[in-house]
């Protein structure tokens, strides 16, 4: 069996590290969007309650009371950091599939001269 070339076995390492990269940045984008939706959820649900109402903070193992319009404020703040997150990760995640498709073409070169053909034949093409 032939030798891996040295440039061959970068690529492949490098291509490997970026899909790892994105798996991470999709998980966490998505867990990120879950705890999107229960914020959106809890303000929604808030927004109905009158001025009075009681509302209460989960913090640790308590309960704590806390005025509507603070509970709001708190909810509007996470949600604009999470939606932050969110569209950050966007980018990432962007921003990864871009470089792993361009690794997949230059990898696909590299097996293409190993097998003395063209790039397309690499790929399947013809």
């Amino acid at each position: 069996m032939a030798q891996i070339p040295p440039s061959l076995q970068d690529l492949a390492n490098r291509f490997n590290q970026a899909q790892a990269q994105l798996q991470s940045v999709l998980l966490r984008k998505q867990q990120y969007e879950a705890e999107l939706k229960e914020v959106e959820k809890a303000l929604s649900e808030i927004e109905k309650l009158p001025q009075e109402a009681r509302i209460y903070k989960s913090v640790g193992n308590f309960l704590v009371p806390q005025t509507r319009d603070a509970a709001l404020q708190e909810l509007k703040d996470r949600k604009e950091l999470l939606e932050l997150h969110v569209k950050t990760l966007t980018k990432q995640e962007s921003m990864l599939r871009e470089q792993i498709e361009k690794l997949r073409e230059e990898i696909n070169k590299e097996l293409a001269k190993l097998r003395g053909g063209s790039p397309e034949a690499a790929k399947g093409g013809g």
